[in-house]
């Protein structure tokens, strides 16, 4: 029996296009194996804190840029003035040489009041705003 040579050239032909189909499917198949072993499972009380930080980092923002705008955020500031207490506020005089972080509250008789604190103290404050933030939305979340 004659078998012509372009036969066998296109059988040769089909055979290698499917052997590489085959290599490229197997390299794609160890490829999602890899990555299914690089994904990071999160147990659910590692979302709960993430899902925490992120609300109490709005929150502290919201606060800082507008002031305390519920009753929640007037809750968070006002735990922090009581920590704070009122000896922690300086007269005028001693703010002078030094920059100033200035931010306004409003007391239980709904009269503005305006707090300083240099600005080397402001980081103090923006980590307990934010701790206290964290535990008002815990706090939350729970009930």
């Amino acid at each position: 029996m004659y078998i012509p040579s372009y036969q066998i050239h296109n059988v040769l032909k089909v055979y290698s296009k499917q052997v590489s189909q085959s290599r490229i499917l197997e390299r794609q198949k160890s490829q999602d194996d890899k990555a299914s072993g690089d994904k990071i499972n999160i147990s659910a009380e590692g979302r709960r804190k993430m899902v925490i930080e992120k609300v109490a980092a709005g929150i502290v923002d919201r606060i800082t840029r507008f002031g305390p705008q519920d009753s929640i955020e007037q809750n968070i500031v006002n735990q922090l003035q009581d920590e704070l207490g009122e000896d922690e506020e300086l007269d005028r005089e001693t703010w002078k040489s030094e920059k100033e972080f200035v931010y306004n509250t409003i007391d239980d008789n709904n009269h503005k009041k305006t707090n300083m604190l240099p600005i080397k103290g402001s980081g103090f404050l923006t980590k307990r705003l934010e701790k206290i933030a964290q535990e008002a939305v815990d706090k939350n979340m729970e009930s």
